[in-house]
Order: structure tokens, then C-alpha cells, then sequence
């Protein structure tokens, strides 16, 4: 649980972070946003074709290996030497894939000429 700016506290969960990847359930905004961005392909100025192939294929990646490394933090009490400690290790590390996930997004926006969107905060 963390303690929050509104005075309120949430508790920390990699689900939230599958849920903003679009990696929980087909509801989510981004679900295999990946795919979308593939069909979106022929908007691309054909100069820039393999550039923008190139920037979807490390977004998918990195939005992989963020969710994989969110759904790796929920084990971190299960596994020996784990613990809250290790839960809060493996979360920081996702929230920095998860920021470099979200650069990746919106260098994807431009080359399609979409404005880029501010921060989801909250609910989905």
C-alpha cells in the first residue's frame, strides 16, 4: 500500500499495470494496440515506412517485457528470498519499462499525425 498526494492510499498491484498495457482484458484501450498500429501502417509516409515498422516492433516489445516483469513482481513473496522488498524492486523496474512503453506510444501517434495524449490517470 502506498499513501497517496489526495490523502488516500492504493495499494500496488501489477494488474494495474497489465490493465494500462492493454494485457488484462480485451476492455482495455491499448489490447493488442500492436496490431492496430500494423494496420495503421499505410497512413505512414511511405519514406518512413521502415522506421515506423521498426518503432512498432520495439513498442510491442517493450510493452511485453512490461507486463512480464509486472505479472514476475506479483510472485516476488512466493519465491525464497522474497518479500514485500522484492514485490517493490521488480514494480520500479516496471514503471520504467512502462514510461519507455508510453515514449514508444507516442513517437507512434506522430508518425501518424494523432496529437499526443496527456497521462491516463485513474480509472480506466
Amino acid at each position: 500500500r502506498t499513501e497517496g498526494g489526495g490523502g488516500g492510499f492504493c495499494d500496488k498491484t501489477p494488474l494495474r499495470v497489465q490493465e494500462f498495457l492493454g494485457y488484462k482484458s480485451t476492455e482495455d484501450p491499448l489490447f493488442k494496440a500492436d496490431k492496430l498500429m500494423l494496420r495503421a501502417a499505410p497512413l505512414v509516409d511511405p519514406d518512413s515506412f521502415e522506421d515506423y515498422l521498426s518503432l512498432v516492433e520495439k513498442y510491442r516489445e517493450k510493452a511485453d517485457y512490461g507486463s512480464m516483469m509486472a505479472y514476475t513482481s506479483s510472485w516476488g513473496e512466493a519465491n525464497p528470498n522474497g518479500g514485500k522488498e522484492v514485490i517493490d524492486e521488480y514494480l520500479d523496474r516496471t514503471k520504467e519499462e512502462v514510461k519507455s512503453t508510453e515514449q514508444l506510444l507516442n513517437s507512434v501517434c506522430k508518425y501518424l499525425d494523432l496529437q499526443e495524449l496527456p497521462a491516463l490517470k485513474g480509472p480506466l
